[in-house]
C-alpha cells in the first residue's frame, strides 16, 4: 500500500459518477457532495493525510489485528462552516452521564469513525471514514457536523439499515476527557492501536504488568533512556473498552505525577493508546513497542539466542547516558576513584 501523507480526495480525486452504486453507498457512509472541499495544506487536511499514513504504515508492517483501531485529535482551528453540515442540519448525540466536558465547547474534533478501517483512510473519501465532532455548551452533548447522512436524511431512513448508522468511535470518550483535561501538557492527538505481537506477549509469562514492561525494556536499550522518566507504560487491567471508567483510569495513568508525563498506555489483551502532539508523534510510540514486542517474539520462536539484558546491564546503559549528558559538568571519574563495587564500562554505550 502506497504511504502519503496526503488523502487524494483532498488533491485531485474525484467522486463516483451520481447515481451509481458506488455513489449511493457513499451518501449512506457519510459523504454530502454539497458541502466545500476540505484543503490539504488546511489545519484538519494535514491531520487526515497523517491518519491515512498511520493507517497504512501499521497495516503494511503487520503490526495490527486486521486494521482494528482508531485515532483523534482536537483541532486547535475551527473548521471553516462551508465545509461542515450547518449546525442545526447535524445530528445530535448524548455522552455517558460520567462524562462531562464543557471545556471543549465549540471545539472541533477530528476521530474515526465506529467499524472504519485504518488501512482505509489513506485511499478513501474522508467523509467515509472520519468525523468532526462539536461539543456543545452544556458539555454532554456533541453534534456529528462531518462523515455522517444529515438528521433529516437519518429521519427518513430505513432504521434498519445499518449502513446508513454513522457514528464515532465507541471509544471517543476517552479522546474527549483526555483531550479536555491534558489538551496543554502535549495531548493534542491520541492513537488506539490494537498490536498483535503486544497483545501476544500479554497472554504468556510475561504478560503480568509487574513483568512486562521490564521484559521489553530488556530488548532494547533505548527504551529505559526514552521512557524510565515517565512511568515506562501505563497498565489497565482488561475491562470493557467502550466505558467512563476506562476514560477515567486511562487519565490517571497517564498524568502520573511525572514530568514529562505518560506517552503510552496499555489496556491488557486490548492494545495501546498512546498520544503526541500530533498523530505521527503520537503514532511512533504504539509502534515502538509493538517493534520491540515483534522482535522479542520472533527471536523466541525462530529459537535464535535473545535473552533479554539484565537489570544489571540496563542499569548501566542508563548510568553512562546520563553521564554522558552530563560530562560538561561533572568531573569525570578516574578508575582509581571508582569504588571497587560500581561496575565499570563493560558495554561500552555512549
Amino acid at each position: 500500500m502506497e504511504l502519503s501523507l496526503t488523502n487524494p480526495y483532498l488533491t485531485n480525486l474525484q467522486p463516483p459518477p451520481a447515481h451509481s452504486y458506488r455513489y449511493k453507498q457513499w451518501g449512506a457512509r457519510g459523504y454530502q457532495p454539497n458541502l466545500y472541499p476540505l484543503s490539504s495544506d488546511s489545519e484538519i487536511g494535514t491531520c487526515i493525510g497523517q491518519m491515512g499514513w498511520v493507517g497504512a504504515h501499521a497495516h503494511a508492517h503487520d503490526y495490527l489485528w486486521a486494521s482494528a483501531g482508531n485515532m483523534g485529535v482536537i483541532l486547535s482551528e475551527t473548521v471553516e462552516e462551508k465545509c461542515l453540515l450547518s449546525y442545526e442540519q447535524s445530528p445530535r448525540y448524548v455522552l455517558p452521564e460520567a462524562i462531562v466536558v464543557k471545556g471543549l465547547a465549540g471545539r472541533h474534533i477530528l476521530l474515526s469513525k465506529s467499524g472504519s478501517r485504518l488501512d482505509m483512510i489513506g485511499i478513501e473519501h474522508p467523509a467515509l471514514n472520519l468525523t468532526v465532532i462539536e461539543v456543545e455548551p452544556n458539555g454532554t452533548h456533541y453534534r456529528m457536523r462531518f462523515g455522517t447522512p444529515t438528521q433529516e436524511q437519518l429521519n427518513h431512513a430505513n432504521l434498519e439499515n445499518s449502513a446508513i448508522k454513522c457514528v464515532p468511535t465507541s471509544e471517543m470518550f476517552h479522546y474527549l476527557l483526555v483531550f479536555e483535561q491534558l489538551e496543554n501538557d502535549g495531548f493534542q492527538a491520541l492513537v488506539h492501536l490494537q498490536p498483535k505481537f503486544l497483545n501476544l506477549i500479554s497472554r504468556t509469562q510475561h504478560g503480568h504488568p509487574d513483568r512486562f514492561y521490564s521484559f521489553l525494556r530488556g530488548y532494547e536499550p533505548e527504551t529505559p533512556i526514552i521512557y524510565d522518566t515517565c512511568g515506562g507504560i501505563g497498565f489497565v487491567q482488561e475491562r470493557v473498552p467502550g466505558i467512563p471508567d476506562l476514560s477515567f483510569e486511562s487519565l490517571r495513568l497517564f498524568e502520573n505525577g511525572s514530568d514529562p508525563m505518560r506517552y503510552i498506555l496499555y489496556w491488557i489483551g486490548h492494545g495501546t493508546f498512546s498520544r503526541g502532539s500530533d498523530l505521527l508523534d503520537a503514532y511512533k510510540h504504539a509502534e515502538y513497542f509493538e517493534a520491540v514486542a515483534r522482535m522479542a517474539w520472533e527471536a523466541n520462536q525462530g529459537q535464535v539466542s535473545a535473552e533479554a539484558y539484565s537489570e544489571d546491564i540496563v542499569d548501566c546503559i542508563l548510568r553512562e547516558f546520563n553521564a554522558s549528558r552530563n560530562q560538561d559538568t561533572v568531573e569525570p571519574i578516574t578508575q582509581t576513584e571508582q569504588d571497587e563495587d560500581t561496575p565499570s564500562n563493560l558495554y561500552n554505550y555512549p
